[in-house]
């Protein structure tokens, strides 16, 4: 029997294999673990407010038994958005320069908690509308995370926590409008999948969620050969961030010129932008210049000219045979 392939390593083999994917198994749990570690009570602050007057939100910070201490900063930023997904992230205070912000508005009794494994704190947000505030909504981030220690390495292993503020102020004018600044792609594959992005910005001063992004195709002829419609958005467009919606094409198109008609909606229907753009499947077709040769003798105008040259001389010459005929 030949048994040059049943040495101590293949046979050993299915050992090794468990062995490697219980250590990915371990190292997976570890890295997953400090992100579920910091728990926040209070993680979206949505308050319908009024000109001149002061609101307090309370917030609870914690972190689990298991976790190491550490200090914690709960910092007030602006509010953006990611473009590719819309989730919400925080701005310093020279990126925030939107005129929706509430981070003015905001202060935070504790700045920083230190907390021991298990432990929780208490921290309170107060939130004052100045007496001028008018229409709309207005933005913030409350962002909790592991300070920094003297060393510059962070006190912890625990994630950050973004909180939204959403104020809305009470008895103005709310604004929902949007608009699309570009819709791709020009050019696809023939009978390929492909996806339609649109851009779009809330130009309006106040957020609005459950934004549907519906995209429909044409041929030249107005036929409509694709279309797609979004389930409603799950985050908020705050006024003046952008989010790319993406519309998967399944079967493909054939070669030739199309017209696609983007639009984003509410979920009630009021379109809130919509954009048109060409889109080209596969090569367009070539066209072969005609050349137009010169004419040739005269140049354009010339026999005109000469017409006018002979109507003048028979002019004068009938002038001439008159002046003879009298003389």
């Amino acid at each position: 029997m030949d048994r040059s392939n049943d040495s101590p390593m293949n046979r050993n083999t299915p050992t090794y294999i468990c062995l490697v994917a219980l250590a990915l198994l371990i190292a997976g749990a570890l890295l997953v673990s400090p992100a579920i570690a910091l728990k926040v009570e209070g993680a979206r602050i949505a308050l319908d407010v009024e000109p001149g007057k002061t609101y307090t939100s309370p917030l609870g910070i914690s972190i689990t038994a298991e976790e190491s201490g550490g200090t914690f900063a709960i910092d007030v930023m602006g509010f953006g958005q990611a473009p590719t997904d819309g989730s919400y992230t925080a701005l310093d205070a020279a990126a925030d320069t939107s005129p929706y912000s509430a981070r003015p508005f905001i202060t935070i009794d504790k700045p920083t908690v230190t907390l021991q494994p298990g432990e929780r704190a208490a921290v309170t947000a107060t939130i004052n509308i100045p007496s001028g505030t008018r229409d709309g909504g207005r933005y913030a981030i409350i962002l909790v995370h592991p300070a920094a220690s003297a060393s510059g390495a962070p006190a912890s292993f625990a994630t950050a926590v973004a909180i939204p503020v959403l104020l809305t102020v009470k008895s103005g004018t709310i604004t929902e409008t949007g608009q699309i600044s570009a819709v791709e792609p020009p050019v696809t594959e023939v009978g390929k999948p492909f996806e339609v992005k649109t851009t779009f910005q809330n130009s309006g001063n106040y957020h609005y969620y459950g934004a549907v992004h519906n995209v429909t195709i044409t041929d030249t002829q107005g036929t409509l050969v694709a279309s797609v419609k979004s389930e409603p958005f799950v985050r908020a467009i705050v006024p003046g961030q952008s989010v790319t919606f993406t519309a998967s094409v399944a079967n493909g198109l054939p070669q030739g010129s199309y017209q696609v008609t983007a639009r984003v909606e509410k979920q009630d229907g009021k379109v809130l932008a919509e954009k048109k753009a060409t889109l080209q499947a596969g090569s367009p077709p070539t066209t072969q210049a005609t050349t137009v040769a010169p004419s040739k003798g005269l140049l354009p105008g010339f026999g005109t000219l000469l017409t006018l040259m002979g109507l003048a001389v028979a002019f004068f010459g009938v002038l001439r045979v008159r002046k003879g005929g009298t003389g």
